[in-house]
């Protein structure tokens, strides 16, 4: 924890840490790529930093759009290495995580967003010494690269993986270390949390210098997540073996005489047939009525007539009237 104090009354000393001062502290191998940029960019018109100095420190929010520089593809900051480094031992794992009150550092780690400062900022820095966290008061110099959680606080310095937390300020604290040329200790900034939870920053572009915006927690060398943890197996107790006892060998009794069977009963006689049924009467056949045939009609006299027979011509027939 940052103390506001040192020995006698008197404030705590700010070291001033140059962008690529390794500390006398560290936690992790250096995090940094190869190539790394310090060169801080203008940025577009309208992300010009508030530039009013104060004493106390200058107050900007975390959301404010061009506070950092930064890039959605570039590597800025081992992110795996830092997780790999501190869950390779125990002490420094434990040490840093207390710095955050953190259970489960690698998923910590995966919601920070690596970006560049655009100002000299003010932090309480942490080393690592003798297992514990050691709390000091630091500027950290524009164009140093860190992690910004999703409120925009930095919270770790990404040379020798420091945790970060946010500063305590007295303007009776002296500056310890050799300034840059560019430094002023009046016009140092502090940098507040945002009010609402960020899914995305706005960062001036490392290779553009126009506005970008990069997602929470996203970027090269991100760290990956932890696998489940597979149920173990729960062993089964080996079953004891149990001597029997030996088994004891008893003399046969002797069988006894067969008893001769009963002869069997013969079967009895089989049911006598049904009587066959008796005849149905069958009443003989109504007598068919006479059929009556009417006599047949009289058959008409022929009219009377008479012919007159012609030579070489037909008869002639005259009917006669009645």
């Amino acid at each position: 924890m940052a103390c506001s104090s040192g020995s006698g009354g008197h404030p705590d000393p700010v070291d001033l840490d140059r962008a690529t001062d390794q500390g006398q502290l560290p936690w992790t191998e250096v995090l940094l790529p190869p190539q790394t940029p310090t060169t801080v960019p203008f940025g577009p018109p309208g992300t010009d930093l508030p530039g009013e100095p104060r004493a106390a420190g200058i107050r900007v929010v975390g959301d404010r759009a061009g506070l950092y520089g930064g890039s959605p593809d570039r590597v800025l900051c081992d992110r795996q290495r830092l997780v790999d480094d501190l869950e390779g031992d125990p002490a420094r794992l434990d040490a840093w995580s207390s710095v955050f009150q953190v259970d489960d550092v690698r998923n910590y780690v995966r919601t920070l967003t690596p970006v560049l400062l655009r100002a000299d900022t003010r932090v309480t820095n942490h080393g690592f010494d003798d297992g514990h966290a050691t709390a000091f008061q630091s500027v950290l110099q524009a164009g140093t690269i860190v992690l910004i959680d999703d409120h925009g606080v930095p919270r770790v310095r990404c040379m020798r993986g420091s945790p970060l937390l946010s500063p305590v300020v007295n303007q009776d604290a002296e500056v310890e270390g050799d300034p840059w040329p560019t430094f002023q200790q009046d016009r140092l900034y502090v940098v507040q949390p945002s009010n609402l939870a960020m899914t995305e920053v706005a960062v001036v572009d490392l290779m553009t210098g126009g506005l970008s915006t990069v997602p929470i927690g996203s970027g090269p060398q991100q760290p990956a997540e932890r696998p489940n943890p597979v149920a173990p197996v729960e062993a089964q107790a080996p079953v004891p073996v149990v001597d029997s006892p030996p088994a004891v060998v008893q003399q046969a009794a002797p069988r006894p005489a067969p008893v001769p069977s009963p002869e069997p009963a013969p079967p009895p006689p089989p049911p006598p047939p049904p009587p066959p049924p008796a005849p149905v009467a069958v009443p003989p056949p109504a007598p068919e009525p006479p059929v009556y045939n009417p006599p047949p009609a009289p058959v008409p006299a022929p009219p009377q007539q008479i012919q007159v027979q012609i030579p070489g011509l037909p008869p002639i027939v005259i009917p006669i009237p009645n």
